[in-house]
């Protein structure tokens, strides 16, 4: 009684106040620490704690991240010691380090605390408060801790919420446990990717905290799918006693094959019962970590400029074989191709330019060609020497300050410095494969800060115009930063041939979980083609992919694990290829002989591996995603109710493939029926029997598409692309009806799929079931909700429905799609001319007299303004007056308001269901109305 009484007592104290690390004792391994430099960050066996202590010659260590509460105080303590008299510095930052650095706590004097360190060990302690305002890059509230020195010995280190250090190390279990794998082959070989199939030894390192006659235990590996939602052995296949002194670490190793493709999770847990009592062992600690093996290995010897997808990256030879493995084929950044790259020197005789003294980047491009590779060579900025100054001044350089109406622009036989820069590098590229990008991000150079918009539009155009001329044949790109077009390229839009020489006009964004989707695509192109850019491709090839390790800790940046991030992005890359956008090439993948910065953003941050050089999941899905679709036809987007079905002809492997995947955000899975019996594959690579549930084959074939997002990769290998679309079309929701009758009573859904007939126009709007308008889609101007004639329909802007004049950014706007409406609006804004509401609705018209109910869930999602509550009316409409009859109010949080009554409406009479937003100043969000079900009592 005793024995359990003091085990009783030990675990009470440390969950009154828990030590928030992993490792805090770095026994075995370095698992949960970063910034390890090999010879710099060292175990030794000199420990104050355990059996082991970090010994760091110079540099720092950063924690993995660890949870906070808002406004919380908390403290670090650990034992330290130095090879002399030294001094220890700590800093407590946030998980992302711009977020940090914006709010000065990384790497500056005033977020560093420090204390004197001599050669005997003494415990230091510090606190922090976790007050830094939280952001879309970093919306948890996740610290880390980060010790810097020359010559240190640290032990024990402990972070509890309080004023008040930890006197000694408080474990975070009475056993702690740590995986490790150290047989895997190095980030630098390989990017610690593994052979299918290979034989892993994985080491358990147990440290007891407790009385070892407390506890009967064992040690536990088992390996999981990337999303923990699969395991390929039972956890009894994988015991070992363990047998482990008080206060000392003992480490057990087991041999694991890695059986399945892709990324998985070795876990390895430690697992006890009470001596005497009977039932199962009950698990005390646990730690994993990711483990690769790439289901199609790249090889190529030559470029393919129809490959689609690519990365960019700081290094050489390592890093494009790494990018070569992935099956990755375009490379942007490298090299660092401008003015400034090539022309480093002014030369003495501006006049000619065969005399100047160039840097040209043949050997990076002779590598790059040799493993498979097409580049990018972003031109701009001009030679540094020829401009104001290298950033934030005049963005034209000092030879071509024309006006827009400069008749100069036009005469190419007027060589400035910029055209014969251009020129000699188009003349010695121009049989390699690349493609000239004019100017990279021209947002930021500052043309619209100074009104010189038109003048970019000349300066492009012009740009253009001479590569071509230079060389036919060349491929000129335009870029821009998040959507197409930015407000500076929307002034090259507005030119007459603004286009006319662009082949490709590229774009970035940052951020996590799904980049686009179709919809969004559509609008791009539907943008391009009214600017006379019918023949322009739509890249993307910069940003995106924030992402958090597959290692067990707290995410680093945004919300999403490793697993959510993989699933979103490859649906995603997915849906937005088959819409019509031809590349996606992302930054920043990797470093030479490391995975991860944490300059980088955060996490892993846009890197393909994590800052313990692990391979994210993201490694092996991109490898497969390559090899069906990086090198294929796209044939249409096919969405059945609850998922999409995208199919392209795989022109490397000579068949169709559909890309099955649920709807983003999807609540539950969803089950399709295909109407042929197909093969395929997980996005790991991971092979789908091609049977029926039932182990029988059948003509049909029943697949389950996982509400996570994961997608499914479907084909037989005969049937092509074209033929699949056509079997499969039928199944799309744009057939489905939304009226049906049932015990007599009539009943109304929103339609899945709701689009116009033309762009400008109403027409389909109302919609109609048995020829009688149901649904429609209003605007409200002037902005008196009472007058009926003030609700007049939305017209059809080729991608949603939206208001046809007095809107602000598009709005008030509505897409109807998977049986819901999105209505985007906006309260008024500021004193100036959008000083007026900008509110849409949802309108039920009744085709018969009678008592409806309407059940429906409705929810907001804010994207402006600090408004807690978006109010919802519904209106009762009749050819004069519309008058409220019940109100709703929606948190900004997102939570689902249930809406469910009844209202008398005479035929032809309206029900309107609107945000309100005439009081919401400077207010705007989108407002979901789902699940919606109109019924005649």
């Amino acid at each position: 009684m005793k024995i359990l009484l003091l085990l009783a007592t030990l675990l009470t104290a440390r969950a009154d106040s828990p030590n928030l690390l992993r490792n805090g004792s770095f026994e075995g391994c370095l698992l949960y620490w970063h910034n390890i430099e090999p010879g710099k960050q060292t175990l030794v066996k000199d420990a104050k704690n355990g059996a082991y202590a970090l010994h760091s010659t110079e540099g720092n260590i950063m924690s993995a991240p660890w949870v906070a509460v808002r406004g919380k105080d908390y403290t670090v303590s650990f034992w330290v010691k130095g090879d002399a008299d030294t001094e220890v510095r700590v800093q407590m930052p946030p998980s992302a380090r711009e977020v940090g650095t914006n709010a000065k706590r990384l790497w500056v004097a005033e977020a560093t605390k420090s204390a004197k360190v001599t050669k005997e060990w003494q415990r230091v302690s510090f606190t922090w408060k976790a007050d830094v305002p939280t952001d879309g890059f970093w919306p948890l509230p996740h610290y880390m801790v980060q010790i810097e020195g020359k010559g240190l010995f640290v032990d024990g280190v402990t972070v509890q919420e309080g004023t008040k250090g930890a006197a000694d190390y408080v474990p975070r279990a009475a056993f702690e446990i740590l995986v490790e794998c150290p047989g895997i082959p190095g980030y630098e070989s390989s990017g610690n990717v593994l052979p299918e199939g290979a034989a892993v030894t994985v080491l358990a390192h147990v440290t007891n905290y407790s009385e070892e006659l407390l506890l009967r235990k064992q040690v536990s590996w088992r390996l999981a799918n990337y999303q923990f939602t699969d395991w390929s052995f039972t956890a009894a296949d994988g015991w070992a006693m363990a047998v482990v002194p008080q206060g000392q670490t003992k480490t057990y190793s087991k041999q694991l094959i890695l059986k399945r493709r892709g990324c998985m999770n070795v876990v390895v847990g430690i697992h006890g019962r009470r001596i005497l009592l009977e039932g199962p062992m009950y698990p005390i600690d646990s730690s994993s970590m990711p483990l690769t093996t790439l289901p199609y290995p790249g090889v190529a010897t030559k470029p393919d400029y129809r490959e689609r997808f690519g990365g960019s990256f700081a290094g050489g030879t390592g890093m494009v074989k790494k990018l070569q493995a992935i099956g990755m084929r375009w490379i942007r950044w490298r090299p660092h191709s401008n003015g400034a790259d090539h022309l480093p020197e002014k030369p003495a005789d501006l006049t000619k330019p065969d005399t100047w003294k160039w840097t040209w980047f043949d050997k990076e491009l002779d590598e790059q060609e040799a493993h498979g590779f097409s580049s990018h060579l972003v031109l701009y900025p001009p030679p540094l020497w020829i401009m104001e100054k290298a950033h934030g001044g005049h963005p034209l350089p000092t030879d071509m300050r024309w006006k827009a109406d400069d008749p100069r622009w036009d005469d190419l036989s007027q060589k400035t410095v910029w055209d014969h820069f251009v020129e000699q590098a188009v003349k010695h590229y121009a049989k390699r494969a690349v493609v000239f990008e004019i100017e990279n991000e021209p947002e930021f150079d500052r043309w619209m800060d100074l009104k010189l918009g038109a003048e970019y539009a000349k300066f492009t155009m012009r740009t253009a115009r001479l590569i071509k001329q230079t060389a036919p044949a060349a491929k000129v790109m335009v870029n821009n930063v998040y959507g197409i077009p930015s407000p500076v390229n929307g002034v090259l839009f507005s030119q007459k041939d603004g286009l006319k020489n662009v082949d490709i006009l590229s774009w970035h964004d940052y951020h996590a979980g799904w980049l686009a989707d179709a919809t969004t695509i559509k609008r791009f192109r539907q943008n391009l083609d009214e600017a006379g850019g019918k023949h322009v491709a739509i890249w993307f090839n910069e940003g995106w992919a924030f992402t958090n390790t597959a290692v067990d800790e707290p995410p680093a940046c945004t919300g999403l694990t490793a697993a959510q991030s993989t699933n979103a992005i490859m649906a995603s890359v997915a849906e937005m290829t088959v819409a019509g956008q031809e590349k996606t090439v992302l930054f920043h993948t990797g470093y030479e002989t490391h995975g991860m910065s944490f300059w980088d953003y955060s996490g892993p941050g846009t890197q393909l591996w994590d800052w313990y050089g692990n391979p994210l999941p993201l490694v092996a899905a991109w490898n497969v995603m390559a090899h069906h679709i990086s090198l294929s036809e796209p044939i249409g987007l096919i969405r059945p109710p609850g998922c999409n079905l995208a199919v392209f002809q795989d022109l490397r492997n000579n068949r169709g493939v559909v890309v099955a995947y649920a709807d983003r955000e999807a609540k539950e899975d969803v089950t399709l029926t295909l109407p042929l019996v197909l093969n395929g594959e997980d996005l790991m690579g991971n092979a789908l029997s091609p049977t029926s549930p039932t182990g029988q084959t059948s003509p049909t074939r029943p697949i389950t598409l996982s509400k996570t997002g994961r997608l499914l990769y479907l084909y037989d290998g005969k049937t092509t692309g074209k033929e699949l679309y056509a079997a499969l079309e039928k199944l799309d929701r744009r057939h489905q009806g939304f009226a049906t009758t049932t015990d007599g009573a009539l009943s109304f859904t929103l339609p899945t799929i709701w689009e116009g007939t033309a762009k400008g126009k109403a027409d389909g709007n109302p919609v109609a079931a048995k020829d009688k308008p149901v649904w429609a889609l209003y605007r409200l101007w002037p902005a008196d909700p009472k007058m009926a004639a003030n609700w007049t329909p939305m017209v059809w802007e080729g991608t949603r429905w939206t208001a046809p004049d007095h809107t602000q950014g598009g709005h008030a706007s509505a897409t109807v799609e998977g049986g819901g409406v999105k209505l985007g609006v906006m309260g008024p804004w500021g004193g100036n001319e959008f000083n007026y509401p900008k509110t849409g609705a949802l309108a039920f018209i009744a085709p018969a007299d009678g008592t409806w109910r309407i059940t429906a869930k409705a929810s907001v999602k804010p994207w402006d303004g600090g408004a807690q509550e978006f109010p919802l009316a519904a209106l009762k409409k009749d050819t004069q007056r519309a008058a409220e009859v019940r109100s709703f109010k929606l948190p900004r949080d997102g939570t689902a308001v249930a809406l469910d009554f009844t209202v008398a409406l005479s035929a032809g009479h309206e029900l309107l269901l609107a945000p309100m937003t005439e009081h919401l100043h400077n207010n705007a969000g989108t407002v979901t109305i789902e699940s919606v079900t109109v019924r005649k009592e």
